[in-house]
């Protein structure tokens, strides 16, 4: 399913092709929880100083197929582990925190079981509510002619 970056692209580091239109970006380590959020305040300090628009590319690791419909053939089972057991971006986070010393096993388990909440309340909520009017479609729309 789908074709591959390196197949339909001459260089497989998308953010380039911004530069052509005088757009500044750059490519981060999308599995590593902290290279992405230098990267993000660095884009945000960037935009917030006036300078225009930045691209980031994270180059992550995507374990299961792009659909229900796409059985992921195309990876082994043994490729999948192998990057869940070395780059997986939650587990490299949770041992950086514990060789710290920032958290412990009790407050990471505290932190899983709060996320887990708040991603089941926003489900819950997005499923009960109405659908949005068709007009919301263009709100918070930003267009400078």
């Amino acid at each position: 399913m789908g074709t591959s970056v390196e197949r339909a692209s001459a260089s497989k580091d998308l953010y380039i092709r911004v530069h052509a239109y005088g757009i500044e970006g750059k490519q981060v380590d999308g599995m590593d929880v902290l290279a992405v959020h230098d990267a993000g305040e660095e884009a945000v300090a960037h935009c917030r100083a006036g300078k225009g628009p930045y691209i980031l590319e994270m180059k992550t690791y995507r374990y299961r197929g792009h659909s229900m419909s796409d059985p992921a053939k195309y990876r082994s089972r043994e490729e999948v582990t192998k990057v869940r057991e070395e780059r997986d971006p939650i587990e490299r986070m949770k041992g950086t925190l514990l060789r710290a010393g920032t958290a412990d096993e009790a407050a990471l388990k505290q932190i899983d079981t709060e996320v887990k909440n708040i991603v089941l309340d926003a489900a819950e909520f997005a499923q009960t509510s109405p659908e949005p009017e068709p007009e919301e479609l263009y709100t918070d729309v930003l267009l400078e002619a």
